[in-house]
């Protein structure tokens, strides 16, 4: 199964994919809203079934609003 984590800071988002071996490539995301919608179409993409997030502040927001 593969899962990831997300680094969620005011401008931008680093997203990692795990798959029980090893790291795919961190790519890194803006805060936007259409850049947020990619970065959920990149992890279904992926079969991504399980997402952890670690953000400052509140930015985490948006983000839970769009991938939930």
């Amino acid at each position: 199964m593969k899962t990831s984590g997300l680094d969620v800071h005011k401008d931008k988002i680093f997203c990692a994919i795990f798959d029980g071996k090893s790291y795919f490539e961190v790519k890194e995301f803006s805060t936007t809203t259409l850049s947020i919608y990619s970065m959920c179409e990149y992890l279904h993409s992926e079969n991504v079934k399980e997402v952890t997030m670690e953000s400052t502040s509140t930015y985490w927001v948006p983000v839970w609003d769009i991938i939930v």
